[in-house]
């Protein structure tokens, strides 16, 4: 094959060396995955000034710091005050009075070695006073907070001056604010999101082409996107071209910025791949924007809190000092600096500017509320908009992703009571919880105090929740308690964002390790730790009387399954729940209130991950992605599965007959045991070597000559079709050579994986290797010229039965296999010293040769297929299924889960709550009301004839007659609703089916008590509650023969059957 021939053997190795050149991969893993390697070695080249470390000063700094920026400076020299406590977690009681910045310098630096994290002193005589050239000069970016606008105005004009990028960000009280200056800046990248790649089906010879998708498939494009076209077979012309533009036309199709009129005419083949253009982005200084202002779009309310922001500024500069929460008159003067600037505003009119913005009626009401607290900086809001500017900042230092343009405004303006006014429940008690008194009130501070809270997990979100909730006060009053479960320890990867860990935790539980640094932010926080998985199988330990005790649950999951889990006991127990995710630059935030909102499980979508055909695994991959999990699966089969049936046939004296008791397994595994216990099992690691030669022979080559020779390359269809073509790609067998770094390193991979199975010592001596590969003598192969191989999934199926009908037919032949097979077998008791050591597939340990093994077996067959190879780092993230994860978005989502429990305790309305979307890269931040639980209502008969039950996830039905006999109940059941009993079901075990009453043993299951019922079907003992939760399907009584199927059976909400 040409394309193998020409195919430069070093690339694929040196990918990772290059690709990785300079990044702590173990650390930065799984952001990696979201920034890339060229943007994470951008960021640590750039050096950031963070002028002010109050409570949204320290999430900034966390954050960029976690990430790898090249250096920090902090700039403070204000004292501590006791209220900086309440957000600025790395400040406590003894600090008060000293430097803010000397105060947490320090435990900044622990966060990552590899950043330059320093402390600016202060210099006097200059403007600031303390900040001029001579310092700005040092650092590429420069962040204000806690500045007033003037201030920002100032620093800004220096910063354009030298060519330095500028950030300024406030958080007062529920009112967060970003204003973005990058001068110009130009970025490749603007979303994260992969290239979109395609096989199409035609191209027209247009003067401008219409592009077809092969098999109709959607190609997710934008008009304005660029594409290329590689292998196109007939228009020739059109394969790698310049990137042309595009412009959608439909979901299978879009047009292209091209006059292909005379080119030659498209017949078959060919891929659209997009390619990003860099887009630059255009700042003007804050002084202008101030007056004319460019919002990034949060909720329309933009422009009021605009105003606001520059009214608070005018007040601070006015009076010396913040606004008083408790004082009228302090609201009031704020208002009026508002409604002033706005009339000074300019805001666009079509293509002119016009001097003068009114604020409604309705609007300056919600104002006079933001205004009360405005003086504060609470968690909640800190932590949502440290995740966002410190995303900004990142955005600036990689150049990538879209920046924001160039004001962003953040509220949540709805965790205040509508009737909220001035007055001495906001007045300050010299108290670290003061800023919380100035916004939310002491009432409702004294109710986070005395929270007892569910936290599952402490991975990422889970370590940003415990600083939150120690930061609020969260159960930290003589009634509040906080549990946490987790069962994982701490790995090195976790480092970048799961910041209570440092390198001397590795190893220890999570869980544990985030309790004690939590508790060091507030010694006053009442946690208890646990390490227990949570699940039906821990509901002795998380039973009904932990659950009855909770006001709530906070999940910091990374699965579905275990959140719907949670979700369920939280409606079993009419409990609160609110769940977050992130994904990347992506995170979601979703509140669960009882009775007022749909369960999470309600509008989750748990679909199942789309598998990959069983025929384009084995013979026709076109993507990088199948040949990965086909080395996947060769991994299972080899090192895990395989030696898994030896260790089952040595320890087990029973295996040989329970295998016969399983026919269609039988003849599988006998071949398997007869591998690795008689034909190559290995008495050194040349053996292995062996082995693994013998395999890549097998695999890249043997078998794909087999192919070639069921399906030659000019083979066509029916409808004279060439079968090598759409996704159907004509593979190559590859020709060993040891001196090809991907063919050598799958042996080196593939023989120290082997010989681990053994427990036999791991060689990667070149000498060595090399030496025992020159000795393997290969057997003489020749293709079966008779063999089928199945081209789709119908022929599969059909070929799978045909084998299956062909192994019944011919029992003597297979019978005779499997007799010689086992006679082949050492008996157990001779090999019971055996060291096998079957393979647990681990992602992060870059000694075991695990991602080793699947990058060289994946890239080789990609090679057979010529399709692009990935890199190891690539080729690990897709194998282990890794989710991208960043600091940024875990702690702006954690900020808006804790601003909902606010909303929770105060038992707002529906229209109070937020369910959160955000895309930082964009960026894109939503917010929208959750939606009411799902209603049903079943019309009522008997004793309740005339009525209808109107239900939702959250109700049940309660029926309190003791442990009657199961009969008893039913006959209750429908003498009370009406309805027959079709169905009467406990968690997964059934109880009663009425098709089956006749039936000697349900009669006399019907005779027992219901409790004694469900203790004998379900083999457990009852639960701690005074209930069974029972689920039942009923007969309709108003059925006919004309009732279509669906409306045969009635469904009614669970029952809640109290037996004692």
């Amino acid at each position: 094959c040409d394309w193998v021939a020409q195919f430069d053997h070093k690339l694929r190795s040196t990918m990772d060396a290059k690709e990785l050149k300079g990044v702590d991969e173990s650390l930065y893993s799984r952001q990696l995955y979201v920034y890339g390697a060229d943007a994470q070695r951008r960021m640590q080249q750039t050096n950031v000034l963070l002028v002010g470390l109050q409570g949204l000063g320290v999430e900034i700094a966390k954050n960029i710091i976690l990430s790898g920026v090249k250096s920090v400076g902090i700039l403070d020299q204000e004292p501590v005050q006791i209220s900086d406590l309440g957000s600025q977690f790395y400040l406590k009681e003894s600090d008060v009075g000293k430097p803010r910045a000397e105060c947490a310098i320090g435990q900044l630096t622990e966060l990552n070695k590899y950043v330059n994290v320093h402390h600016i002193p202060v210099k006097s005589g200059c403007l600031m006073p303390y900040l001029d050239e001579s310092v700005l000069k040092n650092y590429n970016l420069v962040v204000l907070t806690g500045k007033t606008v003037n201030e920002q105005i100032h620093v800004n004009k220096l910063c354009r001056k030298l060519g330095i990028m500028f950030i300024a960000a406030d958080v007062h009280g529920l009112l967060g604010s970003v204003f973005i200056d990058l001068i110009e800046l130009t970025v490749k990248d603007t979303n994260g999101e992969r290239e979109k790649r395609g096989l199409i089906s035609s191209i027209s010879n247009d003067e401008k082409a219409i592009v077809t998708t092969l098999d109709k498939k959607r190609h997710d494009l934008n008009s304005g996107d660029f594409v290329v076209f590689t292998e196109v077979k007939g228009m020739k012309e059109i394969n790698k071209g310049e990137p042309v533009k595009i412009k959608y036309k439909a979901s299978n199709q879009f047009e292209i910025d091209l006059d292909t009129s005379k080119f030659s005419k498209y017949t078959t083949d060919g891929y659209f791949e997009q390619v990003k253009m860099p887009t630059t982005f255009k700042f003007d200084t804050l002084g202008d924007q101030v007056k004319r202002p460019t919002f990034q779009f949060y909720d329309g309310f933009e422009m009021e809190c605009h105003c606001l922001r520059n009214a608070i500024s005018a007040f601070q500069l006015k009076n010396g000092r913040m606004a008083d929460p408790t004082k009228q008159e302090d609201v009031d003067s704020l208002i009026k600096f508002a409604t002033d600037f706005a009339s000074r505003v300019e805001v666009s009119v079509g293509e002119e500017w016009k001097a003068g913005y009114e604020i409604d009626k309705k609007k300056v009401e919600k104002l006079q509320r933001l205004a009360i607290g405005s003086r504060a900086q609470i968690t909640p809001m800190t932590a949502t908009l440290g995740g966002i500017v410190g995303q900004e900042i990142i955005k600036a230092c990689m150049a990538k992703f879209t920046p924001i343009k160039q004001f962003f405004y953040f509220h949540a303006l709805e965790a205040l009571p509508e009737d909220a006014k001035p007055g001495p429940q906001y007045a300050a008690k010299k108290s670290r919880y003061d800023d919380y008194y100035a916004v939310f009130g002491e009432g409702v501070q004294a109710k986070i105090f005395d929270l007892n809270m569910f936290l599952i997990g402490s991975g990422a979100i889970g370590c940003e929740m415990l600083k939150n909730w120690a930061m609020m006060g969260l159960a930290c009053g003589e009634k509040g308690q906080i549990t946490i479960t987790d069962m994982d320890t701490i790995e090195k990867s976790n480092l970048s964002r799961q910041f209570l860990f440092r390198p001397k935790d590795i190893g220890h539980m999570k869980a544990k390790v985030a309790t004690a640094a939590a508790k060091v932010m507030n010694p006053k926080l009442n946690i208890h730790t646990d390490a227990i998985r949570v699940g039906t199988d821990t509901e002795n330990v998380y039973d009904a009387a932990f659950w009855s005790k909770l006001d709530g649950a906070t999940t910091a999951l990374d699965n579905v399954k275990a959140r719907l889990y949670i979700d369920q006991r939280c409606v079993e127990f009419s409990k609160p729940m609110v769940d977050s995710g992130t994904l990347g630059t992506k995170g979601n935030t979703q509140v669960v209130v009882p009775y007022l909102t749909e369960p999470y499980g309600e509008g989750a979508s748990d679909q199942p991950e789309q598998g990959i055909p069983v025929c384009t695994l084995k013979s026709f991959p076109h993507k990088i992605e199948h040949t990965i999990q086909w080395a996947r699966d060769k991994f299972e089969g080899w090192f895990s599965n395989g030696p898994s049936e030896v260790k089952s046939y040595i320890k087990d004296e029973n295996y040989l007959e329970e295998l016969a008791s399983s026919p269609n397994e039988q003849l599988g595994n006998l071949s398997i045991l007869n591998e690795l216990l008689v034909e190559y099992k290995p008495k050194n690691f040349d053996d292995c070597v062996k082995w693994a030669r013998l395999k890549y022979e097998t695999l890249y080559h043997n078998d794909i000559v087999q192919l070639l020779t069921v399906y030659p390359e000019n083979k066509t269809d029916a409808k004279g079709v060439p079968f090598w073509s759409g996704t159907k790609r004509r593979p190559s067998p590859l020709k060993f050579d040891a001196d090809k770094d991907t063919d050598y390193e799958f042996i080196v991979a593939a023989s120290n994986m082997f010989a681990s199975v053994y427990g036999i010592e791991k060689c990667t001596d070149k000498k060595a290797i090399q030496k025992a590969l020159s000795s393997v003598q290969l057997p003489k192969f020749v293709p079966d010229e008779s063999m089928k191989i199945a081209a789709t999934e119908e022929e599969a199926a059909e070929e799978k039965k045909g084998k299956k009908e062909e192994k019944e037919e011919s029992n003597e032949g297979v019978v005779e296999q499997i007799n010689k097979l086992t006679a082949s077998l050492p008996p157990p008791s001779s090999i019971k010293d055996l060291d096998i050591n079957p393979a647990k597939f681990e992602k992060d340990d870059p000694t075991n040769f695990h991602i080793d093994f699947i990058t060289a077996c994946s890239n080789l067959r990609a090679m057979n297929y010529r399709i692009k190879m990935e890199s190891k780092h690539q080729t690990k993230f897709i194998a282990g299924k890794i989710i991208p994860a960043i600091a940024t978005t875990t702690a702006m989502v954690t900020g808006m889960v804790c601003m909902e429990w606010y909303k929770i305790i105060q038992e707002f309305k529906l229209e109070a709550y937020r369910n959160s979307y955000a895309n930082l890269a964009l960026p894109m931040v939503t917010a929208s009301e959750p939606f009411f639980p799902l209603k049903k209502e079943v019309k009522l008969f008997g004793e309740k004839k005339g009525e209808k039950l109107s239900f939702s996830s959250w109700d049940v039905i309660e029926i309190k007659i003791g442990n009657e006999m199961m009969k008893t109940f039913l006959r209750h059941f429908t003498k009370t609703y009406g309805y027959k009993v079709a169905g009467l079901a406990y968690g997964s075990f059934s109880l009663y089916q009425s098709m089956q009453k006749g039936e000697k043993w349900m009669k006399k299951r019907l005779k027992m008590p219901l409790g004694d019922v469900v203790q004998e079907i379900s083999g457990q003992p009852l639960p701690k509650t005074d209930y069974l939760k029972l689920n039942l399907i009923c007969h309709n009584p108003e059925e006919n023969e004309d009732t279509p199927m669906d409306e045969r059976v009635v469904e009614f909400p669970p029952v809640r059957f109290y037996y004692k």
